[in-house]
């Protein structure tokens, strides 16, 4: 029916009112009255202050049925408007429930009533002690949470979120993980805060059972878990990824925005993403919360990885100023000065690092490399003398810097063949095996190990490839070496601008609209 209808002006929600409404959740999909925006897990939706106003009138009603006439009131007061207009109202708040909260409400009709709030049977919620299931959208996902209170404020008729006091167990716990954060701990991934101390994951489910409404102790939960799966045995794989699967979910019905489990989606996501996929699943992540470390610590070494190590600093500087004694961070950040150019300040900080931390065998290791890849073969050789348990790769490194130090072609064919037995049966040194190769000027060998590695092509292909024993796709994906300094002869080869068109790096930088440092500095 199209005839006008004369509006009363009882309960107006104005434009004005939208502004001092607070955030909520529908769903999956977080509304933002004052910004008249939704996000949802099909992104980002800017929203008309008319539909905002129908939105909000009957989120309010918690799953009651919203008569027209009320519609009208609140959302048209005072003007001459025909049914239409309402029509059109609901059919754009239906359309942000399927196109940005993936469907998880729906506006339901009412013949000849009006409307009201939806949601799947698991948002369901019983209308009485042992009766039947209500269709009505229940208040944990109309508000945010499983563990929170709904008050009615005044006459509005406004739900506010009410929150319990937290359990200190809970207080405890989530301040132990952020004191992870800060001293570093929590950066070296899924690893103990102290000896025989409890997991991050172990911490956050602890803090779950506590405090089940919080999205954010869900949300770490979910990314420590998918954080494990990158170095766990096949035989744990579908635990870890069923496990990090429902407290995403968790932490998702609660805030869609939250980062952390947005974070834990694209460590399980990632491999199946392009380069530019996932550097703006990050970015958007990155948007939303500027200071999600988790963030940080995976667009960070993307970056690197695509050959934008200025770029990729930037972001390393900002995790150590949040996470000074991130120690595994300071050891990359050595790594970066010297794809830089900057040889003594990198010594100065990895020399520091060991001075601090003398048993972390990642910095021993690039200390190594950083001598054998520097001109500085012999002091090299003198740390695996004098430290033979704290070398990965005794033999691999012995070879390495006597074919530097010495370069006869004896050493020199050792060691090639050496880098051969390695791609075939410990390809996860490949990358080191590069890096001394073309140091030694063997560029063909470089590139025969290299497409191996990368795109399985050729003689000499990674055994553990089909198993994923020994090397999986994220270190794979982690091709930092590439840009180093050694690899500058297979940089400036034709035969690498292949390379990169195959795996994907020039589509990536295409899309940024960028290109690599190498290609921009030298």
């Amino acid at each position: 029916m199209n005839d006008a209808v004369r509006i009363t002006t009882d309960g107006l929600l104005t434009t004005a009112d939208l502004a001092a409404r607070p955030d909520f959740t529908l769903g999956l999909a977080a509304v933002s009255p004052s910004t008249r925006s939704i996000a949802g897990p099909g992104g980002t939706a800017d929203v008309e202050p008319r539909v905002m106003q129908v939105l909000v009138v009957l989120a309010e009603a918690a799953g009651q049925v919203v008569t027209r006439e009320t519609l009208f009131n609140r959302c048209w007061g005072g003007v001459y408007v025909g049914d239409d207009s309402l029509n059109r109202a609901i059919g754009a708040v239906r359309k942000l429930a399927g196109e940005v909260a993936g469907g998880s409400f729906e506006v339901e009709t009412i013949p000849r009533t009006g409307y009201r709030l939806t949601g799947d049977s698991h948002d369901l919620v019983a209308s009485g002690a042992g009766g039947p299931r209500s269709a009505a959208l229940s208040r944990r996902t109309l508000i945010g949470g499983s563990a929170v209170t709904i008050a009615l404020a005044g006459g509005a008729g406004w739900w506010w979120l009410s929150r319990p006091r937290n359990d200190p167990r809970f207080d405890s716990l989530m301040a132990r993980g952020d004191e992870a954060f800060r001293n570093g701990a929590a950066l070296e991934g899924a690893s103990v805060l102290e000896r025989d101390g409890p997991t991050m994951a172990e911490i956050y489910g602890e803090a779950v059972r506590l405090q089940p409404g919080s999205a954010r102790a869900w949300g770490l939960l979910a990314y420590f878990n998918a954080l494990a799966l990158e170095e766990a045995p096949p035989s744990k794989a579908a635990e870890l990824i069923g496990q990090a699967q429902a407290a995403i979910r968790q932490a998702l019905r609660i805030d869609a925005r939250e980062p952390n489990a947005r974070v834990a989606m694209y460590l399980l996501q990632g491999p199946m993403l392009d380069w530019a996929a996932r550097d703006r699943q990050l970015r958007a992540i990155l948007a939303d919360d500027p200071d999600s470390l988790p963030a940080m610590t995976e667009l960070m070494p993307l970056l690197q990885a695509a050959g934008l190590t200025r770029e990729s600093w930037m972001w390393n500087e900002r995790i150590l100023q949040a996470s000074p004694f991130a120690r595994g961070f300071l050891v990359i950040k050595a790594m970066k000065l010297w794809i830089l150019g900057r040889v003594g300040e990198s010594d100065q900080v990895i020399d520091r690092v060991r001075g601090l931390w003398p048993d972390f065998d990642f910095g021993f290791g690039v200390r190594l490399m950083l001598f054998a890849l520097t001109g500085r073969p012999k002091a090299a050789l003198a740390m695996i003398h004098g430290s033979p348990n704290m070398v990965r790769d005794a033999d691999f490194w012995r070879v390495a810097a006597q074919a530097l130090d010495t370069r006869t072609p004896a050493a020199v064919e050792a060691f090639r063949k050496r880098c051969f037995d390695v791609a075939e049966n410990s390809p996860w040194r490949t990358n080191m095996a590069v890096m001394v190769l073309c140091a030694l000027g063997l560029k063909d060998a470089a590139f025969e190990l290299t497409e191996g590695y990368l795109l399985w092509r050729g003689r000499v292909v990674s055994s553990g490839q089909s198993a994923q024993q020994d090397v999986n796709d994220y270190s794979r994906r982690m091709t930092q070496w590439l840009f180093t300094p050694p690899v500058a002869a297979m940089r400036a080869d034709p035969r690498f601008d292949r390379l990169c068109d195959e795996f994907g790096l020039t589509a990536y930088w295409r899309a940024r609209h960028l290109r690599p440092d190498y290609q921009l500095y030298g």
